[in-house]
């Protein structure tokens, strides 16, 4: 629960940034238009205001850094999701980005600061669509499967009720096609009993968990010498309650802390009629200025909770075929049998129309699970990416040295550069398992294949210091492809944003289809074309490393061998694209 707090809290900070800047972008788009003095009275509020959020999203950065260190032991998939948003963070300069706006704000450069700030915004969106992918992934796939249990229980509802259907048409007793009747009825208040306890428990969770708890204590609390205490206190509530009505028919002696208003000098006959008057109406306004302010937080927290709470779509059409089920009985039992398929008939409509909601829903939760699917791929992508640049520049570094003069503390600096690169590694293998997984991509996934190996070719050759011209271009390698994937990612995202917006133009809820890839087809071609060429690319580097003097045999056979390999895998994945086996 702790965990959870914390990120929920750190969700909350990026929000309030969001808020900010966009607070500070709708006042530099208000200010434009005034006049020179007031102009530096409103740029000076708009530079505090960005350095305020600047510093906000410091302290968020390295909280963000902190937590994921600190969760590092206790829950390691959740660490690297954090990790995985700071390094998002560091490789967007989302600091530095903040910075160059406030420089502009107190330049007075508004329509600069404008345009920074949009890129800035949409950045932070996607931090937060990020940091809230992993728990809305398992959020989306339980919805899933319960939209998907819903359809099953709804096709198998429509199967009853043609089959009271067709009996009717045939002329069966009315008695048996009554009790036919009344069955689909009662199956079809079932489902809508269970779809109201699922958006019950969905929309208010903490009432359902209190239940459980209340369950349990009422187990608990079953037993023998808690029944003799609970007849103890009832006792001594007994005698309680006696005393007090023996001090109450007395009453002489008057409460302590408190002044008996008969008696003489107390400071309620003190004061003067008037001031009494006026005192009451001060308190009789505060109680309703109380009163009032609590009856709108009421109505704020109605409309909060009517708001939050959702219905499951086709529930209203599903009840509306119960209800020509029970016009279908009522004519059965009038033995007009003509009046009864006709409401039999309303009854099979209203229910293709719920499978048809329950189906927009599922292909909506499907586009959704894509979306984070490819938000939460890019983001792991950037930190490889990020490591593999900082593993790249140390090997430069290394290789400027001449061989004769390097020393262990060279060596030292390999050793460790080619443990990086085997972490590189495990990284790069849970981005191939999510790939395969979710299984529609196919040159992504051999992609990442040829990545996984050149990581693991460039830890071997670092781990033996060999930091030459081969490593180096097995590191570039690295870095491009890494870099087309992100990029190809980013395409897709772009596209799917702009294919919502326009269903939302033109009011259409058209979701997409059901085998639809996490990549597109024309993706997929470029990304095995980048593939080609770099397998062509190390041939001829191949080449010219084994026509060299003192080439190591050894060493370009394995290099070929695995060119080989990868040339055989691109043939493949290019079949499978060719004949649509991924879909």
């Amino acid at each position: 629960m702790l965990k959870r707090s914390r990120i929920a809290v750190l969700l909350m900070t990026v929000l309030i940034s969001l808020y900010s800047v966009d607070v500070c972008h709708a006042q530099v788009k208000s200010a434009q238009p005034t006049t020179s003095p007031k102009t530096n009275k409103v740029d000076r509020g708009l530079s505090d205001q960005q350095e305020a959020i600047s510093q906000q999203f410091k302290r968020f950065e390295s909280t963000l850094h902190d937590l994921g260190e600190y969760m590092k032991k206790t829950d390691p998939a959740r660490a690297d999701l954090l990790f995985r948003a700071f390094g998002q963070s560091k490789q967007n300069q989302m600091t530095v980005e903040m910075q160059r706006i406030l420089q502009m704000l107190q330049n007075g450069q508004l329509g600069d600061a404008v345009e920074r700030q949009d890129h800035l915004v949409k950045n932070m969106q996607a931090l937060l669509a990020l940091l809230q992918s992993e728990d809305r992934m398992s959020e989306v796939e339980k919805e899933k499967q319960r939209i998907q249990n819903l359809l099953k229980d709804v096709n198998r509802l429509m199967g009853q009720e043609r089959d009271v259907r067709a009996a009717t048409e045939r002329g069966e007793n009315p008695a048996n096609l009554k009790e036919k009747q009344k069955q689909t009825s009662n199956n079809a208040q079932k489902l809508i009993d269970k779809i109201d306890q699922q958006d019950s428990e969905k929309n208010n969770p903490n009432k359902s968990e209190n239940k459980k708890q209340d369950k349990q204590e009422k187990k608990s609390t079953d037993g023998k010498p808690q029944d003799q205490k609970s007849k103890k206190d009832k006792s001594k509530s007994d005698s309680d309650s006696q005393k007090s009505k023996d001090s109450k028919s007395k009453g002489k002696t008057p409460e302590k802390g408190k002044s008996d208003p008969k008696q003489k000098g107390s400071p309620e006959q003190k004061q003067s009629p008037s001031q009494q008057q006026s005192k009451s109406k001060q308190q009789s306004k505060s109680q309703q200025q109380k009163k009032q302010s609590q009856n709108k937080q009421s109505q704020q927290k109605q409309n909060q909770q009517s708001q939050q709470q959702q219905q499951t779509p086709g529930r209203e059409e599903i009840e509306q075929a119960r209800k020509e089920m029970e016009k279908a009985i009522e004519q059965l039992e009038k033995k007009q049998k003509e009046a009864a398929s006709e409401h039999q008939d309303d009854a099979i409509r209203k229910l293709a129309e719920a499978k048809e909601k329950l189906e927009e829903m599922l292909r909506q939760l499907r586009e959704e699970e894509r979306e984070l699917m490819l938000a939460a791929m890019e983001a792991r992508l950037q930190k490889i990416l990020a490591q593999q640049k900082r593993v790249y520049s140390g090997t430069l570094s290394i290789a400027q040295v001449p061989e004769k003069e390097r020393t262990s503390r060279h060596t030292a600096r390999a050793v460790q550069l080619a443990r990086e690169e085997s972490s590189i590694a495990l990284e790069v293998e849970k981005a191939l398992l999510v790939l395969k997984d979710e299984g529609s991509s196919v040159a992504f996934t051999e992609a990442l294949s040829e990545v996984r190996e050149d990581v693991q070719t460039a830890s071997y050759r670092l781990n033996r210091t060999q930091v030459g011209e081969l490593t180096q271009e097995i590191e570039k390698d690295i870095i491009s492809s890494l870099e087309e994937m992100i990029d190809a990612l980013q395409k897709e995202m772009e596209k799917s944003e702009k294919e919502k917006k326009q269903q939302q133009q033109q009011q259409q809820q058209q979701g997409p289809p059901d085998g639809q890839s996490l990549v597109d087809m024309l993706a997929e071609i470029k990304m095995l074309r980048s593939l080609q060429m770099r397998v062509n690319k190390r041939t001829r580097r191949i080449e010219k490393m084994a026509l060299e003097k003192d080439a190591n045999q050894a060493d370009i056979h394995q290099q070929l061998q695995q060119l080989s390999n990868r040339q055989t895998r691109i043939q493949n994945a290019t079949h499978i694209l060719a004949t649509g086996k991924n879909k």
